[in-house]
């Protein structure tokens, strides 16, 4: 997508409202309180995929959520004489409460418990709302009075219409802003890839909790819209059946998409009112579109009407299998914020043990700063237990890490990037459904929720900040050769290139150390001496160190400064690699190799 149309690409959400609008000016009174119903429909359509999409959350509380902002609304104009605007923004605070309260326990679980929690949460509000018969009326339900604006009470469904229309589309804009931006992007490698999104600094907690608060905010404004056309109000209107039909809007527009959770909420909303002469069908026909969505098209309408429309690509990005190009070298866009100096890295008596045994035994290994540092050493040696206790993914039972002089206490792995160290991982870790591109700004590690909310925004203005952003994925793409593939999906690499994908995402943020865990895993023998080439051209023009673990023996000679051999958990080489080699105690753990007798 060009620079010039990404603002218009965030704001297109919003034609779906003022499409509604539109047909509801042509249309009769019935239709535009139809039309209504549809309008809130897409709103909640679009929270959903933030949730359930993006996040892969199942939700169970939807209609509680609805619930919340319905009777919130309807009680503070009745009791408080609120004006009705601000009655829906005020029911939108509350849902987003009641989301945020929710998502304390719920973000703990996965899968099924999730959505057992969420599922104990709706059940808990609708026996509320029944029980406090004083307050909502309980199972006789509540009377919702038409709502008032300036004094004006509205009684015409066009004017209803309109203001819905607007509301919905405020609504929009925020869930377009940040699902199109790089919290969206975050929630997306999160669902994805775990391990490599903790290693960029994502929280997963957190950013869970942020899509429960958000969409449950838009949903209560969407319940807090509907309630003045249902006229009464009840448990029943926001129930467990409810929460259900609501999970199919994004399964049945597409979960990858704002769009998506638009036109499946939209069109599950209307089609009952579509099928009224066959309506004793209806369940069985929303059940049947459901299941045919699931077994034939995954991706929902948005998936349809991609293939009806398929999106023009450069021929270049359009085969990801060609070979990556040659890696250029490009001025640095700023330089090194460290010197050559010193220690990188001293690890000192790290021991990790589980039970019995003794994964890293007593390690001390000191790396020095701008060097090329390897370790070697049978499966099972400690290698990559020695990597997850410096970077932060594992804590050692014993022993200090200390990094440039300073020492690494344990905590958060999320926290380590902030310390200058990044990694890439045994098992290719990146994030499939994204773009080369964001997989690399992903690597910038400015990806705390707060900071993504502020980037979404900046994106969708394409400040100068995004601006920075782009041109530093780019160069970092293009230092590993792979900037012509930079709008090319992720998965749709080979093996190769993803690998140097995974590079390029740990130099963007122009680390002091970085960690590579067998990089060359599973590459060709030509791929392997290309990346052999390019870590040494990136050690010398980024100043980075680079702790390198690796089965490849030959790949390290060629390397590294310096090699270090585990095994059984222990240091029993250090040196050059030539010297280390030729030892009769590597070659035997390694080769298997053993000393003929005197």
């Amino acid at each position: 997508m060009s620079d010039a149309r990404r603002p218009l690409a965030i704001l297109s959400p919003l034609l779906a409202p003022l499409a509604l609008f539109l047909w509801g000016w042509a249309a009769g009174d019935y239709w535009r309180f139809v039309l209504t119903l549809v309008a809130t429909s897409t709103v909640i359509g679009a929270a959903l995929t933030m949730l359930v999409g993006f996040a892969r959350c199942i939700s169970l509380a939807t209609g509680a959520m609805m619930g919340i902002g319905a009777y919130c609304s309807t009680l503070l104009i009745l009791h408080a004489g609120l004006p009705f605007p601000v009655a829906v923004v005020a029911s939108a605070l509350a849902g987003g409460v009641g989301g945020l309260l929710l998502a304390i326990p719920a973000v703990r679980f996965k899968s099924h418990n999730l959505a057992m929690v969420t599922l104990v949460f709706q059940a808990v509000v609708i026996i509320l709302v029944r029980e406090m018969k004083s307050v909502t009326g309980g199972a006789e339900g509540l009377n919702v009075a038409p709502p008032v604006i300036f004094g004006q009470t509205i009684s015409s469904d066009l004017v209803y219409l309109g203001m819905a229309a607007c509301f919905c589309a405020l609504a929009l804009l925020p869930i377009s802003v940040l699902l199109s931006g790089p919290y969206g992007r975050n929630l997306r490698a999160l669902a994805t890839n775990e391990v490599a999104a903790r290693a960029f600094g994502i929280r997963i907690e957190r950013y869970l909790m942020a899509a429960f608060t958000v969409s449950s905010a838009a949903i209560a404004m969407a319940g807090a819209l509907a309630a003045p056309r249902f006229r009464i109000i009840d448990p029943d209107s926001f129930g467990l059946h409810t929460s259900i039909v609501m999970l199919a809007y994004p399964v049945i527009g597409g979960m990858t998409s704002i769009w998506g959770g638009i036109l499946g909420g939209g069109l599950m909303r209307l089609l009952p009112e579509l099928l009224r002469p066959i309506a004793d069908y209806i369940e069985l026909i929303l059940a049947a579109i459901v299941i045919l969505t699931v077994m034939f098209f995954r991706g929902g309408l948005t998936e349809i009407g991609e293939r009806l429309c398929p999106r023009r690509t450069a021929p270049l990005a359009a085969a990801p299998d060609a070979p990556a190009e040659r890696a250029t070298t490009l001025p640095a866009p700023r330089p090194p914020s460290h010197a050559h100096a010193g220690d990188a890295l001293v690890a000192t008596n790290i021991v990790k043990r589980y039970g019995a045994l003794a994964a890293v035994d007593d390690v001390t290994l000191a790396i020095r700063a701008g060097t090329l540092h390897g370790i070697m050493g049978p499966n099972g040696a400690g290698k990559t237990t020695f990597f997850n206790a410096v970077t932060g993914f594992i804590a050692p039972d014993a022993g200090r890490v200390v990094l440039f002089g300073q020492e690494a206490k344990p905590g958060r792995v999320e926290d380590r990037i902030a310390l200058g160290i990044t990694r890439t991982f045994q098992h290719v870790a990146i994030f499939p459904g994204l773009t080369c591109r964001d997989n690399v700004i992903a690597g910038l590690g400015r990806n705390g929720v707060r900071q993504s909310f502020r980037r979404s925004l900046d994106r969708a203005l394409w400040s100068a900040a995004a601006r920075d952003e782009h041109e530093a994925a780019s160069w970092a793409l293009a230092a590993v050769g792979l900037r012509s593939l930079a709008e090319t999906r992720a998965d749709q690499l080979s093996l190769g290139n993803q690998r140097r994908l995974e590079i390029a995402r740990a130099i963007v943020s122009r680390p002091r150390l970085i960690l590579l865990d067998e990089p060359v895993s599973g590459v060709s023998h030509g791929e392997v001496e290309q990346i052999v080439t390019l870590l040494r051209r990136l050690n010398v023009e980024l100043g980075a160190t680079m702790l390198i673990v690796e089965h490849n023996i030959g790949f390290l000679t060629a390397l590294c400064d310096r090699i270090s051999v585990m095994a059984s958990g222990r240091i029993i080489a250090d040196g050059l690699p030539a010297e280390v080699v030729a030892r009769k105690e590597v070659r035997q753990v390694y080769f298997g190799e053993i000393e003929d007798a005197a």
